[in-house]
């Protein structure tokens, strides 16, 4: 682990957070991607610890950067390299034993995908014990669902804790209603319950017969911003140091006749017969899938090896990268096969995603901060969130876009954020006419309505 930074220091707005989160004992912190949120919350922790008002800490984190980012956090400011901290990790054995040396150190970092196991662990803990100091969750959104079982078991033991904070820089990803689950777990129910069905009553009706969407009420939108900003210090832009200009470029691609030909068989038939396979997709969700490989040049049958359909996406990411002339360059990319065909086309191309260690990741990561990767693969699902990627590179690829806008923000945010010394480029490849066009306007829309939402808080 690397020694403390000497000369660094928080800036104005983290010290202000850090004297927000230390006066309360439920609060958001929300934030722009690259804020440097954790240091803040650490701060606060760190200020409680000393004067003896708490003694541990529980921070819940999306699963790489709880292995990678956290511990690398409290080692790099010399104000916090004195907290003790470990991360639990590995085997449910070995996760076991730490967590009953909590006592014996300050922080405990553990991944949201053990969020389950953690609850169950603690269903036998004394109240009075460590453990249940404060609890810090970040990333909140990952909390979302209200049906989620990771936010129904935390939700469960969070009243458990004396003090819990929360920190996002995409509070509300879709709508409003993304905040009251998060809300739920950090407050423990005490600004609108516990119980979320009644609640969305209140505030939303259903669009259509099914509920499947929800709309505002009149007036709704606003009454939610007011009630969640009475727990949440939002960080204006104005006060994130300044960073290099961004630029997004979106490249259309026009594919064959005869790929749209068996694109729009699939739309309205829900199937498709393609090198003398026939693939049928069950519903229209599953056809809508279908439709994004189509249009990234392959399509899965049922077991066996897709069907090549076109090359058109990775002869574009070939021209890009040639033309990068060595440049580093971070590719994102949605399916397996996505992953397949890049490293087809570049050879062993290293990738951050679901199927990479921990021991891997964090390998990889330094070795690109370090220019020693000029390309690195990542799936936005699994290393969208709070990785340090800055140092390494500018450039980014995307395949095709995201249906997601949180995820979409939060991948650019690895490379434009503070310490970030270049001008950012982010290159987006869309077959014109397909979902592919679809995905990049609903998270074009969902990035403006969660804009909206932040600057709003910012006023009350």
């Amino acid at each position: 682990m690397n020694a403390p930074f000497p000369h660094r220091v928080l800036r104005s707005y983290q010290q202000r957070a850090a004297t927000y989160l230390y006066e309360r004992d439920a609060a958001f912190l929300i934030a722009p991607l690259g804020a440097g949120k954790g240091a803040a919350a650490l701060t606060a922790f760190a200020e409680l610890v000393r004067d003896r008002h708490r003694r541990h800490g529980i921070v819940v984190a999306p699963k790489l950067v709880a292995t990678t980012v956290w511990p690398a956090e409290i080692a790099s400011w010399p104000h916090l390299a004195h907290l003790r901290a470990a991360v639990l990790d590995g085997s449910p054995e070995s996760r076991r034993a730490l967590l009953a040396t909590a006592a014996a150190r300050e922080v405990t970092v553990i991944g949201v995908d053990l969020v389950p196991w953690l609850v169950a662990e603690l269903a036998s803990v004394a109240n009075d014990h460590p453990l249940f100091d404060v609890l810090i969750v970040d990333e909140t959104s990952r909390f979302k669902d209200p049906s989620g079982k990771r936010a129904r078991a935390l939700a469960k033991i969070a009243g458990r804790f004396q003090t819990r904070w929360g920190l996002t820089g995409t509070p509300r990803p879709n709508s409003s209603r993304d905040l009251f689950m998060p809300a739920a777990i950090i407050t423990n129910g005490a600004l609108w319950g516990s119980a979320f069905t009644p609640w969305q009553k209140r505030h939303f009706r259903p669009r259509d017969p099914f509920g499947r969407e929800w709309v505002a009420l009149p007036g709704a939108e606003e009454q939610i911003a007011a009630d969640f900003g009475t727990i949440a210090m939002p960080v204006a832009d104005e006060d994130m140091p300044d960073l290099p200009p961004l630029n997004v470029v979106v490249t259309p691609l026009k594919l064959p006749d005869a790929v749209m030909a068996t694109y729009w068989t699939m739309a309205r038939e829900l199937f498709a017969t393609i090198a003398g396979r026939s693939i049928e997709a069950a519903s229209p969700l599953i056809a809508t899938g279908k439709l994004a490989q189509l249009a990234n040049g392959f399509l899965y049958d049922k077991g066996a090896d897709p069907v090549f359909v076109h090359s058109l996406k990775i002869d574009w990411l070939r021209e890009l990268v040639e033309s990068l002339g060595g440049e580093p360059c971070l590719i994102a990319y949605e399916f397996i096969e996505d992953l397949r065909t890049i490293q087809r086309a570049f050879g062993e191309v290293p990738a951050l995603g679901g199927l990479t260690s921990t021991r891997e990741a964090a390998q990889l990561i330094a070795a690109w901060n370090a220019g020693k990767l000029p390309l690195l693969a990542f799936h936005p699902a699994s290393a969208g969130h709070g990785l340090n990627l800055q140092h390494g590179g500018s450039r980014m690829a995307w395949l095709s876009p995201s249906w997601s806008a949180e995820l979409t923000e939060q991948a650019v945010a690895r490379i434009f954020r503070p310490g970030q010394t270049r001008h950012v480029t982010i290159h987006v490849c869309v077959a014109a006419g397909t979902v592919d066009e679809m995905k990049r306007d609903r998270v074009i829309n969902k990035m403006s309505a969660q804009e909206a939402f932040r600057r709003h808080l910012e006023q009350i």
